[in-house]
């Protein structure tokens, strides 16, 4: 997958007047993907690859490494991808142009399932399905509230981020490290950069696309997906605010008729509530997860190739 990535990177087109690099930061015990990476060489755009090794295991460290290196190189800007993606040819000139039209320190876009012709079993393929409707249906309301203005009710995740590299060495906001593996790290940047009143954007057309592995598309990982993001977010909630645990009364049993409802569906739909039946299994068991002192691991575990 990694590969994919910087092949659509070395296709993209590079926006006037910017000097880019593609940084890869390789979250592991060993080097493992630097003699692969080295093969590579100045990409067809002419992008220079830069690779480095941060041995620290966690999502954090690697951003925070991939921050740091920013920095170090006097770099303005900073760009995250996940290495399970690939850039729209257009992507990078419709960041950057957001950035320049707006006073936007943080600036996320759209993320889309990549189509393939691939083969999968019944089960996969309708999940493949759900979750390219769940990814349309959360850009299509991404659009309608967010833009160069602001980003209210909008989130942006390090799928397709672009920020000054101000926010960590100016504004000291970094993803925080004591969340090595349970992911949520850059909403909670994300949420960070809101409240320290830093002016955030959406851009609409820069759209990065996702080839879902198929041990993604089974329900138990998306069952384990949805209780992990749950209990993450509702420990920030409850960490914050003790009282936020009285939520439980109301918001359980609201989630619980819907899945009811949900599972009465799924005949009906062809299959098309599947994936909201387990992702709202999965939110109502992280909230209990998260009452009980339980924290996520979701990221302990690689997955894709």
């Amino acid at each position: 997958m990694l590969g994919a990535l910087i092949g659509s990177w070395g296709e993209m087109d590079l926006p006037e007047h910017s000097e880019v690099v593609l940084l890869i930061v390789e979250n592991d015990d060993a080097p493992l993907s630097q003699e692969h990476i080295a093969g590579f060489g100045q990409l067809p755009n002419g992008t220079e690859v830069i690779y480095v090794h941060e041995p620290e295991l966690g999502i954090p460290f690697g951003r925070n490494r991939a921050a740091k290196e920013a920095i170090k190189m006097q770099a303005d800007l900073l760009a995250f991808v996940d290495d399970d993606e690939v850039v729209a040819k257009d992507w990078l000139v419709e960041l950057m142009a957001a950035y320049r039209n707006s006073q936007a320190v943080l600036i996320g876009g759209p993320l889309r399932v990549k189509a393939t012709d691939r083969k999968l079993p019944f089960l996969m393929s309708l999940m493949d399905k759900c979750v390219s409707r769940r990814y349309l249906r959360k850009e299509t309301r991404a659009a309608r509230r967010a833009s160069l203005q602001g980003t209210p009710g909008v989130t942006i995740v390090t799928n397709n981020w672009l920020g000054e590299t101000a926010i960590f060495d100016t504004h000291g906001i970094w993803f925080d490290e004591k969340m090595r593996f349970t992911g949520g790290t850059d909403s909670k940047l994300s949420a960070e950069v809101k409240a320290a009143g830093l002016p955030t954007a959406w851009a609409k057309d820069a759209a990065v696309y996702e080839e879902i592995p198929e041990e993604r598309l089974s329900v138990a990982y998306q069952f384990k997906r949805g209780r992990d993001q749950s209990s993450t977010n509702y420990h920030r909630k409850i960490d914050n605010n003790p009282a936020a645990k009285l939520n439980v009364l109301v918001s359980v049993p609201i989630k619980l008729v819907i899945i009811a409802a949900l599972v009465v569906a799924l005949p009906l739909s062809g299959g098309r509530t599947l994936l909201d039946v387990v992702r709202t299994s999965g939110w109502v068991a992280g909230r209990f997860d998260a009452l009980f002192g339980k924290r996520s691991d979701l990221y302990k575990t690689v997955t894709g190739d």
